[in-house]
Protein backbone atom coordinates (compact mmCIF):
# COMPACT_ATOMS: atom_id res chain seq x y z
CA UNK A 1 0.00 0.00 0.00
CA UNK A 2 1.21 3.50 -0.82
CA UNK A 3 -0.28 6.95 -0.36
CA UNK A 4 1.01 10.51 -0.42
CA UNK A 5 0.01 13.73 1.28
CA UNK A 6 0.68 17.25 0.11
CA UNK A 7 0.20 20.09 2.54
CA UNK A 8 1.94 22.89 4.37
CA UNK A 9 4.43 23.11 7.19
CA UNK A 10 4.25 26.75 8.10
CA UNK A 11 4.28 28.49 4.73
CA UNK A 12 6.26 25.76 2.94
CA UNK A 13 4.44 23.34 0.60
CA UNK A 14 5.65 19.77 1.30
CA UNK A 15 4.95 16.22 0.22
CA UNK A 16 5.32 13.05 2.24
CA UNK A 17 4.71 9.47 1.06
CA UNK A 18 3.92 6.44 3.20
CA UNK A 19 4.64 3.00 1.72
CA UNK A 20 4.39 -0.19 3.76
CA UNK A 21 5.51 1.49 6.98
CA UNK A 22 8.21 3.76 5.55
CA UNK A 23 8.13 7.52 4.96
CA UNK A 24 9.81 9.39 2.12
CA UNK A 25 9.64 12.97 0.95
CA UNK A 26 10.35 16.24 2.69
CA UNK A 27 12.83 15.70 5.53
CA UNK A 28 11.21 18.19 7.89
CA UNK A 29 7.77 16.64 7.36
CA UNK A 30 9.20 13.18 8.06
CA UNK A 31 10.89 14.39 11.25
CA UNK A 32 7.65 16.04 12.40
CA UNK A 33 5.69 12.82 11.75
CA UNK A 34 8.27 10.77 13.66
CA UNK A 35 8.12 13.23 16.58
CA UNK A 36 4.31 13.07 16.60
CA UNK A 37 4.47 9.26 16.55
CA UNK A 38 6.88 9.33 19.52
CA UNK A 39 4.59 11.74 21.41
CA UNK A 40 1.66 9.37 20.86
CA UNK A 41 3.55 6.21 21.90
CA UNK A 42 1.36 4.19 24.26
CA UNK A 43 -1.78 6.15 23.34
CA UNK A 44 -4.64 5.02 21.13
CA UNK A 45 -4.47 6.35 17.57
CA UNK A 46 -7.23 5.62 15.10
CA UNK A 47 -10.94 4.84 15.06
CA UNK A 48 -12.61 2.35 17.39
CA UNK A 49 -11.55 -1.18 16.56
CA UNK A 50 -8.65 -0.06 14.37
CA UNK A 51 -6.42 1.71 16.90
CA UNK A 52 -2.72 1.31 17.36
CA UNK A 53 -0.98 1.91 20.67
CA UNK A 54 2.61 1.56 19.54
CA UNK A 55 4.63 1.86 16.32
CA UNK A 56 1.81 3.91 14.82
CA UNK A 57 3.54 4.64 11.51
CA UNK A 58 3.55 0.94 10.62
CA UNK A 59 -0.24 1.14 10.27
CA UNK A 60 -1.49 2.90 7.13
CA UNK A 61 -4.55 4.33 8.88
CA UNK A 62 -2.64 5.57 11.94
CA UNK A 63 0.04 7.03 9.66
CA UNK A 64 -2.64 8.90 7.71
CA UNK A 65 -4.00 10.35 10.95
CA UNK A 66 -0.55 11.41 12.15
CA UNK A 67 0.42 12.96 8.81
CA UNK A 68 -2.89 14.82 8.80
CA UNK A 69 -2.02 16.25 12.23
CA UNK A 70 1.44 17.35 11.05
CA UNK A 71 0.48 18.97 7.74
CA UNK A 72 -1.91 21.88 7.38
CA UNK A 73 -4.56 21.40 4.67
CA UNK A 74 -3.27 17.93 3.80
CA UNK A 75 -4.54 16.42 0.55
CA UNK A 76 -4.11 12.65 0.31
CA UNK A 77 -3.72 10.70 -2.94
CA UNK A 78 -3.02 7.09 -3.86
CA UNK A 79 -4.19 4.11 -1.82
CA UNK A 80 -5.50 6.26 1.02
CA UNK A 81 -6.67 4.11 3.95
CA UNK A 82 -10.21 4.63 5.17
CA UNK A 83 -11.69 3.86 8.54
CA UNK A 84 -13.93 0.83 8.62
CA UNK A 85 -17.28 0.60 10.35
CA UNK A 86 -17.32 0.83 14.10
CA UNK A 87 -17.85 -2.56 15.77
CA UNK A 88 -21.27 -3.26 17.33
CA UNK A 89 -21.68 -1.55 20.68
CA UNK A 90 -18.87 0.95 20.09
CA UNK A 91 -19.35 4.41 21.55
CA UNK A 92 -18.27 7.01 19.02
Amino acid sequence: MKFSATGKLGSQEVKITWQDGSLTGNGTAIRMALMEEANLEGQLVGPVGQQTTTQHLRSALSARIIIGRVLTAAVFTGEVPEAGSAPPGAVI
